[in-house]
């Protein structure tokens, strides 16, 4: 079974029988230590080697001792950062006693002489509102922490929606990989970026056009395996994107967090690479299709205005005809009978081609339709890749 561990509780008092009395008092609840003096119980309570000592569960204090008096053995144990309840004991118990005991950092006092069942009671309900006050700190700074570490996360989740948001329109690889640069700035992380295509090699550095140097560093480190690791300088290669990093930080949890969000990164360019030379073949193809219709659409117009023209041409002949055929009668000799018969034919004849006009007006409507569908709109090509 295993024993339970009591609470410390310090005496320090010049007087030795009001610490034995004291620590009888106590004993059925603390492990109880003494001290003579407010230089014993500092010294005691000193840290040796950098390695501070256990601080006690509570402290019971004398305020008249020689030397360092109660109030100045407090102020210079709070001054060295001991936060254990320290309860102040005396025979003068005066409203001015008590304050100068407060302002010292005392939370309790008491009256000499004392019961030692109170003074019992008093240490414990010290020590249990200690113990809780400290552990609600502990909470509330692990509380904290969390939703700091929270935010942060969020912040570095939001650079990896900006940077897709970013590169929806992408078509060319230099404005890809100053987008996945700006994201790696976003992390405060310096790079450079090398894409691989079909055209060629394009390398980008955030001072512009890489050196020959830094292109041969970067042609080596896309032989050296998916993530290479070199101090504070980090190789991340896809199979058609390098990054290099120069600037890790030398914390090893926020370097494992950032190479998660950077190879995301480096995952998601490759699959934009992978569709820039698919999104230019399609606006490639839109072009070509706008030119088509473009050309169809000036040549059918000019059909239908030739078309028109022949209709008006055609009625100024048949017009000119039947004018014509009119001043004839006179010098061809006919009788009334046969002019009847001739006008008659041509007046049907004339019929017949106005009919066809009418259908021609149908004609026309549907050319304007047709027209109207190709005729070509302001913007230029489509949007094909969005």
């Amino acid at each position: 079974m295993n024993q339970v561990t009591q609470p410390t509780a310090w005496v320090v008092d010049d007087d030795f029988i009001v610490r034995e009395t004291l620590a009888i008092a106590l004993g059925v609840a603390f492990e109880v230590r003494q001290a003579s003096s407010g230089e014993e119980i500092l010294e005691r309570l000193r840290p040796v080697n950098g390695v501070a000592a256990p601080e006690p569960g509570v402290l019971l204090l004398d305020i008249e001792m020689d030397m360092l008096d109660g109030y100045q053995t407090c102020q210079r144990l709070r001054q060295a950062g001991l936060t254990m309840p320290v309860i102040f004991v005396s025979s003068h118990d005066t409203l001015q006693e008590r304050l100068l005991a407060f302002d010292a950092g005392g939370c309790d006092f008491i009256s000499k002489p004392f019961d030692p069942d109170i003074v019992l009671l008093q240490a414990q309900r010290a020590y249990a509102r200690h113990r809780e006050a400290t552990q609600i700190g502990a909470e509330k700074s692990q509380l904290q922490e969390s939703t700091l570490r929270i935010l942060h996360e969020v912040g570095e989740t939001r650079v990896l929606l900006d940077f897709l948001q970013s590169t929806l329109r992408v078509t060319d690889y230099a404005s890809l990989a100053n987008a996945l640069m700006q994201a790696a700035g976003d992390y405060g992380i310096t790079c450079h970026v090398q894409i691989r295509h079909a055209e060629g090699t394009f390398t980008a550095t955030p001072a512009g056009a890489p050196s020959a140097l830094e292109l041969s560093i970067l042609e080596h480190a896309a032989s050296l395996g998916r993530e290479f690791r070199l101090g504070q300088r980090l190789i991340l290669n896809g199979a058609i994107v390098s990054l290099l990093i120069l600037n890790m930080p030398r914390d090893e949890a926020s370097a494992q967090r950032l190479t998660s969000y950077l190879n995301f990164l480096v995952e998601s360019a490759e699959a934009l690479a992978e569709t820039i030379e698919m999104r230019r073949e399609s606006a490639a193809r839109a072009e070509t299709l706008m030119i088509a219709s473009n050309e169809s659409y000036c040549t059918l117009e000019d059909i239908r205005d030739g078309y028109r023209k022949q209709q008006i041409e055609t009625r100024l002949l048949l017009q000119a005809l039947v004018d014509e055929i009119e001043k004839s009668y006179v010098h061809l000799g006919l009788t009334g009978s046969q002019e009847a018969t001739v006008s008659s034919t041509i007046q049907q004849s004339a019929e017949s081609i106005l009919s066809l006009f009418e259908l021609g007006v149908n004609f026309d409507r549907q050319f304007a339709s047709v027209l109207e569908s190709m005729k070509p709109r302001k913007g230029g090509a489509p949007d094909v890749w969005v």
